[in-house]
């Protein structure tokens, strides 16, 4: 199964940050219908804008989107605070998605925590010498993260390695980089690759375009999960063409519902 994680909660986004702030149900429960409505099976948050109130603004997003949509919601906690993941995991009434641990020291008791509530985690590949920049680096900070998570007790079956996408408008060999990180990491650790697909595109005009056609190359490379706009229409357009062209969906089925119920633009 092809994971997708709506991105469109977060805090550092503008207008987000400001209905959290202001307490806009309405502007968030519009995000929540969008997303889940387009698709997405994880609802990602994020709350760490405002960090001297970063736990308060968590809980009072994850009764929000429960509330819209359901106890049953499964949703993302996108915080680097232990103390806050720990609130923000027990509020949830579905087991959610870590976002983000790393094999930095600071985030090391996220390790440990989501060794011992059982959630599935987004890591990130990415450990003291900081962002990485080559596929070596993302290969090295992934098999040093993997390593760390086993041995805290956190298998590797409930972990999905985000390989830290990053704009080609500043750094245009990132796109052929972070493929070839995609494809080892897969290869020879045997990891659940996660891309956000829209870092690739971020400076640039068009970007909708660029980043469907990146995510469609990293479908092919062996993507598991994406942090993405489902509302972007072509998006769920291009995942199911994808798997339907590399024989992932049997018998195009997925594809052919898809385009029954969508009408795919053709």
């Amino acid at each position: 199964m092809f994971l997708t994680v709506g991105e469109l909660i977060n805090s550092t986004r503008k207008r987000v940050g400001r209905a959290i702030a202001d307490r806009d149900e309405d502007h968030i429960r519009k995000l929540d219908r969008a997303q889940r409505e387009a698709g997405a099976d994880i609802i990602d948050l994020n709350a760490g804008q405002s960090m001297d109130r970063e736990t308060e603004d968590l809980l009072w997003l994850i009764g929000v989107v429960e509330d819209e949509l359901g106890s049953d919601v499964r949703l993302g906690i996108d915080t680097s605070d232990p103390a806050v993941m720990d609130r923000a995991i027990t509020a949830c009434s579905a087991s959610p998605l870590m976002n983000s641990v790393s094999n930095e020291p600071p985030k090391w008791p996220l390790i440990e925590l989501a060794a011992d509530c059982g959630c599935e985690v987004i890591g990130l590949a990415m450990g003291e010498a900081g962002m990485p920049k080559t596929a070596d680096d993302r290969v090295a900070e992934t098999s040093a993260l993997v390593e760390k998570c086993e041995k805290a007790g956190l298998s590797r079956d409930r972990l999905y390695v985000d390989l830290i996408c990053m704009s080609v408008a500043s750094s245009p060999e990132q796109g052929r980089q972070l493929l070839e990180a995609l494809r080892r990491t897969r290869n020879e650790l045997s990891i659940k690759p996660l891309v956000a697909v829209s870092n690739v595109s971020f400076g640039l005009p068009g970007r909708r375009l660029l980043n469907r056609t990146f995510l469609a190359m990293l479908i092919e490379a062996g993507l598991a999960a994406a942090i993405l706009d489902p509302t972007d229409p072509g998006i769920a357009d291009t995942i199911c063409a994808a798997r339907a062209l590399l024989g992932s969906d049997e018998y195009c089925m997925d594809y052919i519902k898809h385009h029954r119920a969508k009408r795919v633009d053709v």
